[in-house]
């Protein structure tokens, strides 16, 4: 009787988004990123505050190195196994064991590299020792939660998907606590070590749990290969992304000043974590998208993200207002070293637009089999934003990182529409 009256409609709508598993598990994935976003957001400031500006940008510079190794690292089968997974074309024992074993193997040539890219492009003290905690901490120890979360992911059990990175999360955010209290000493080289530690936790928790739930992981080498030249191409995809999003840290830090690194880096941390629940949905509807490719092709993909597309449009443009108006609150949060943060947050404040319409562009055409393209397109933008950052960083500091950030996702975005376009066209065609 308790629930009869005005509350009934509430506890039906409830009862009926308990029984519909799509419903589900986009709301655990939605409260998965709201979660990651928090403790992502905490993270941010504890450390920008702990470091300061001139440590936090030489940690966001050696950081910026492994994130653009860390997509090559186990090659894209992750997005395999959520593709095969979702359509029924592999057990999950078999991704998580073949999965593992490309991760180990290329991880080991991802943090060769950091270090030897970290060797050319950084000139600060002690540089290598940061490259290599963090190389280990990135490349091998969250891909491998990674790996496991996207098993589960094409299993569609979003619930122990989120766990695993909010545990990690979770983790490293306590570890950034304990630098903010002076636990430790308040250095780049404290917290990599930290994050290291984390890294190895989370790692060891999220195998257990996956090998206790999946059973025993098993290799195939023929089943790998074959995986192997799927998922490259979302690796070269996720791997383009982080360098034309974190090149432009790099090249600050080169050519400018590690402390014009860390500013900006701070920036354009909080813009991008305004992104968050846009591409928290678009997480949760990444199985429903590859299934609608595989039955409709394109046609399906960009009809399952229509809607998404007007909502995210909106959301951003509102949120570019939000971050105009709202930019000089931030310095009085992080320090009197983040003086430059508001005329950077001003410059950035129409980014998250641009961003969200080149993923939504990229889930679309990958969703249904266009993996190659996309690739190429990322890639190129890659290219781009380094040559526009290289140009424009020593005459115009971090406005020339704004500049090419801009004209990089500007580039990205016509690329994959007139794409999306011709290839729409010609299922239409072949369709009558």
């Amino acid at each position: 009787m308790l629930l009869a009256g005005p509350y009934r409609p509430f506890w039906t709508y409830v009862r009926g988004l308990r029984s519909n598993a799509v419903a589900l598990n986009s709301a655990y994935t939605i409260g998965s990123y709201v979660s990651m976003a928090v403790l992502q957001g905490l993270q941010f400031f504890l450390l920008a505050r702990a470091l300061g500006s001139h440590e936090f940008g030489i940690v966001a510079s050696v950081v910026a190195i492994t994130s653009a190794f860390l997509p090559f690292c186990s090659l894209g089968l992750g997005n395999v196994a959520i593709m095969h997974l979702t359509r029924g074309q592999a057990r999950a024992e078999q991704s998580l064991g073949n999965g593992l074993a490309v991760t180990t193997i290329t991880a080991a040539a991802g943090v060769a590299l950091s270090l030897l890219v970290g060797w050319a492009f950084l000139n600060e003290p002690g540089v290598l020792r940061l490259v290599l905690l963090f190389a280990l901490s990135e490349i091998l120890l969250s891909k491998y939660v990674d790996l496991a979360a996207h098993v589960f992911l094409g299993l569609e059990r979003q619930l122990v998907a989120a766990f695993f990175y909010n545990f990690q999360m979770f983790v490293r955010t306590g570890c950034a606590v304990m630098l903010y209290l002076g636990w430790t000493q308040q250095t780049a080289l404290a917290w990599a070590q930290l994050h290291l530690a984390g890294g190895a936790l989370s790692a060891v928790l999220v195998l257990c749990i996956s090998v206790r739930r999946l059973g025993r992981p098993r290799t195939q080498l023929a089943a790998a290969i074959a995986d192997i030249r799927k998922g490259v191409f979302f690796s070269i995809l996720y791997s383009a992304r982080s360098v034309h999003t974190d090149v432009d840290k790099i090249v600050l830090a080169r050519l400018a000043s590690a402390s014009t690194a860390g500013t900006y880096t701070a920036a354009f941390r909080l813009v991008s974590l305004t992104c968050l629940p846009i591409t928290a949905i678009l997480f949760s509807l990444q199985a429903r998208i590859f299934r609608k490719g595989h039955k409709r092709g394109l046609i399906g993909t960009v009809s399952a993200l229509r809607q998404l597309l007007f909502i995210a449009s909106a959301y951003c443009l509102f949120l570019g207002a939000a971050i105009y108006v709202g930019a000089p609150a931030v310095p009085l949060l992080l320090g009197e070293s983040y003086g430059l943060t508001t005329d950077i947050l001003r410059w950035l404040c129409l980014l998250p637009f641009f961003v969200v319409l080149q993923l939504l562009g990229s889930a679309a055409l990958s969703g249904a089999d266009a993996q190659p393209r996309v690739s190429l397109l990322h890639a190129l933008t890659a290219a781009l934003a380094l040559l526009l950052n290289l140009l424009l960083v020593p005459g115009l500091g971090w406005r020339g990182a704004v500049i090419a950030a801009y004209g990089a996702q500007g580039f990205l975005i016509a690329g994959l529409a007139y794409t999306i376009m011709t290839r729409v066209q010609a299922e239409r065609k072949a369709k009558r």
